[in-house]
């Protein structure tokens, strides 16, 4: 995984497929592992509660300093999102964690004081797992109801070839079925909370590739892998499911994640083809699927982070945003619907929404060029602005997780969205 002199070694899996006015790095990996620590400071001090606007005037001044450096000549150093990202994954100080890897180890992790449980979950990482060999694919794995994480991991995922190079967590569900899909409550988190608390935890430990992320379901975990995906969308690089169905699962939120069923039923080929017919991601169905096949499929997928094209519609109240767009919370979520296009050449955004009063839409410099005015047209009315990049916002976008390692937005605006001729016949 070695790339040209001037790009991080380590980001090759990392670089994303979209084509915009920054297509690699432009520093060096010293300079990302030196930014990395000025942004983990400013992490620390947002989670302890103390010296964050230090931290931030510190952070602000060594972004400030790319402008002296070569690549950066008459350029915004916010521009350099690619830049910032691979620092970003450097914050996590990978090198610095001590984890379990060359066998299957239990753990747990706290929820959060709304939820006050641990969540119970199985990890492998390779025998010779080093950050510094990273980033690694990380699957998170669904068991079968009433089987254990501790046996899903020994026995359904054992491709010596595959344990060499991924890094697997099972998770224990609740035991109520029908929570697997469900956010839950205090004492008793649902299957939202255990996939997420999962998620935190090893994107943190594991020098993990966060545009390698999958989620997988066996048996019963398969149509909750669908359902929970379809929550968080923007999240996985892909779906695997592994001899189950995909019984009620919707493929609205489908429109850029592919779906790989090593075996399924009739409700599987049917999630398939509604995928086919809505020309959305491939759901690939192979009832002859082995290990091999699921490797080699993990390996040739990627996430798309930042589509050029999104259909999003909330599943959940609490989750209502995918990708660069972002819904206001309501006390509802059905019949919501946004469909956005993104034409680089023109600079343009195109927006169709039902039942949606607004819309925020976060940039950066690989999706438009933020030097010259933005044209945002939501059903059919047309807005066009200079967006500016802003420190304040890089951070929030950070600090609440709408930024990861694979994206980084610099800039958001928020546009109302006119009611169509239909959301007023819907009313009336």
């Amino acid at each position: 995984m070695r790339l040209e002199s001037k790009v991080c070694p380590l980001f090759a899996l990392l670089l994303l497929s979209f084509s915009g006015p920054q297509d690699e790095y432009l520093l060096k990996d010293s300079d990302h592992k030196k930014m990395g620590k000025e942004i983990a400071e400013c992490l620390t001090a947002k989670n302890e509660g103390k010296g964050q606007i230090k931290a931030e005037e510190d952070l602000k001044e060594a972004l400030d300093k790319w402008e002296k450096k070569k690549p950066f000549k008459e350029r915004d150093p916010l521009s350099g999102v690619r830049d910032i990202g691979a620092s970003l994954w450097y914050s996590n100080a990978y090198d610095k964690k001590k984890v379990s890897k060359g066998k299957v180890d239990s753990l747990s992790a706290y929820a959060g004081a709304r939820f006050d449980s641990d969540i119970e979950y199985c990890v492998w990482a390779p025998s010779k797992y080093k950050a510094s060999s990273g980033p690694y694919p990380l699957v998170l794995c669904l068991p079968d109801s009433g089987q254990r994480a501790f046996d899903h991991l020994t026995e359904d995922w054992a491709l010596g070839a595959m344990r060499d190079e991924v890094v697997f967590a099972a998770i224990n569900m609740p035991e109520d079925l029908s929570a697997w899909s469900q956010l839950g409550e205090p004492g008793a988190p649902g299957g939202i909370v255990n996939l997420m608390t999962v998620f935190r935890e090893m994107t943190r430990s594991y020098a993990v590739d966060f545009d390698k992320v999958f989620l997988a379901g066996k048996g019963a975990g398969v149509s909750a892998a669908l359902d929970l995906a379809g929550v968080f969308p923007d999240r996985f690089a892909g779906v695997i499911g592994r001899a189950g169905d995909a019984d009620e699962a919707s493929h609205v939120n489908y429109r850029n994640l592919p779906v790989l069923f090593a075996g399924g039923g009739q409700k599987a080929t049917a999630f398939a083809e509604a995928m086919e017919s809505a020309g959305f991601a491939e759901a690939r169905v192979q009832p002859d699927a082995k290990e091999q096949d699921v490797f080699s499929w993990i390996k040739a997928t990627s996430r798309d982070a930042m589509p050029k094209a999104v259909t999003f519609s909330p599943a959940e109240t609490f989750a209502p945003n995918a990708y660069w767009l972002g819904l206001p919370v309501t006390e509802a979520v059905e019949g919501r619907v946004i469909k956005a296009e993104l034409d680089t050449s023109l600079n343009q955004i195109t927006i169709e929404a039902k039942h949606v009063a607004s819309v925020t839409i976060y940039f950066n410099d690989l999706m438009v060029d933020m030097d010259r005015p933005v044209t945002v047209i939501c059903n059919g009315v047309k807005n066009e602005d200079l967006i500016p990049r802003n420190f304040s916002t890089m951070m929030r976008a950070i600090y609440s997780g709408k930024s990861d390692a694979g994206r980084v937005f610099t800039a958001s605006r928020e546009y109302d969205i006119p009611k169509l001729d239909d959301d007023e016949e819907d009313e009336g």
